[in-house]
């Protein structure tokens, strides 16, 4: 008659042990978990770029603005930027300050749709060389939320290709002092580092080559 007892294994028996079961059971583990690691690695740009958990929050100095209010007399305009100095995404210090060249400076937030939206037009005006010799554009990324859409920025922003310097607002305290309303926020400034101009919503490339025209 067959025999309908449970099989199990003794230690001194032929099938393999328990101890040799979970030697087996952790190796697969540490594989696996290493398997994940080494993606979330090759999909942040590589063991050297920090988590955004480490980015340490950027460091603002000079009058802050007031709160941009569309439709109304800016009283920003010739002030000087707020000063900031902090990070990219690789870690790398980047500073928002007067470089004797106008600049335009665009806060981004990842789950803004009109950003998304904005950053490959930006991106093609750029690449066509749409950015008048003299001028410089550089970009925040702001309002990071990992409970909302299209998080991380850091991968968003290098699957567009976006070249321009990014500071990494991470606790928002670059946005509050350059008076932000609302996503895409662009501000212009001169050579000497004065606001020039404030505005929120999307620019179209025609209106970023009159505007930097003016400045220039």
């Amino acid at each position: 008659m067959p025999d309908n007892k449970p099989t199990h294994y003794d230690a001194g028996s032929d099938g393999p042990s328990r101890g040799t079961l979970m030697i087996l059971g952790g190796l697969v583990a540490v594989l696996v978990v290493g398997g994940i690691i080494a993606l979330v690695a090759a999909g942040r740009g590589g063991d050297d770029a920090p988590s955004l958990a480490d980015i340490e929050p950027p460091a603002v100095s000079g009058r802050a603005l007031s709160d941009f209010a569309p439709g109304t007399d800016d009283p920003a305009i010739g002030l000087e930027m707020p000063f900031v100095e902090g990070v990219d995404f690789s870690g790398a210090v980047q500073k928002l300050e007067p470089t004797g060249k106008p600049q335009g400076i665009v806060f981004l937030a990842h789950w803004c749709p009109h950003c998304q939206n904005e950053v490959p037009v930006v991106q093609d005006w750029l690449d066509d060389g749409g950015l008048p010799e003299g001028a410089e554009l550089r970009s925040v990324a702001s309002g990071i939320d990992p409970s909302r859409a299209n998080y991380p920025p850091d991968a968003w922003l290098d699957h567009e290709g976006w070249t321009p310097s990014i500071v990494v607002d991470i606790t928002g305290q670059v946005s509050t002092a350059y008076g932000l309303n609302a996503y895409p926020y662009w501000v212009f400034v001169d050579g000497d580092g004065k606001i020039v101009r404030r505005s929120s919503g999307s620019i179209t490339p025609s209106e970023l080559e009159s505007i930097f025209s003016s400045l220039l």
